[in-house]
């Protein structure tokens, strides 16, 4: 009886995602409106694009953004783009040092272990102030 309730929930609401979809555009068109209405199959797939984009202009937040998103409704392509997000990150292709280490230092603290090597690696590329940055944005100060 306890699992009712949040099955009944879940059920609704992938209605309700469902309602909302049909009214965006068929195909490849579509996908960040039926994304932005919660599909997150096409969470996914506007975070797969974004991240091939950013393999070439260096800028991995539009990808993080979505990836973040299909990785917490449960989606698992949503967490392998998450995971490659990160590596990538680690290896100093994000533009944005400092950002690239908020998010491998959030994935670490959710359990992401694999992390660590990677963190190490962009620490070692990154300047003093920007590590000062870092740990700055870290404790909130």
């Amino acid at each position: 009886m306890k699992l009712a309730a949040p099955l009944f929930a879940l059920v609704m609401s992938a209605g309700t995602v469902q309602a909302a979809v049909q009214d965006c555009p068929a195909g490849p068109e579509g996908n960040l409106c039926k994304a932005e209405h919660g599909d997150v199959h096409a969470m996914y797939l506007v975070g797969r694009e974004a991240y091939d984009a950013a393999r070439e202009s260096g800028n991995f937040s539009e990808a993080y953004r979505w990836a973040s998103r299909a990785r917490e409704a449960g989606f698992l392509g949503g967490k392998m783009l998450f995971k490659m997000i990160h590596l990538q990150a680690g290896q100093g292709a994000h533009h944005d040092y400092v950002e690239a280490h908020q998010w491998i230092t959030k994935a670490l603290a959710e359990g992401e272990d694999y992390l660590v090597p990677w963190k190490r690696r962009l620490e070692a590329i990154m300047t003093p102030e920007q590590l000062k940055a870092a740990l700055r944005a870290q404790t909130g100060e």
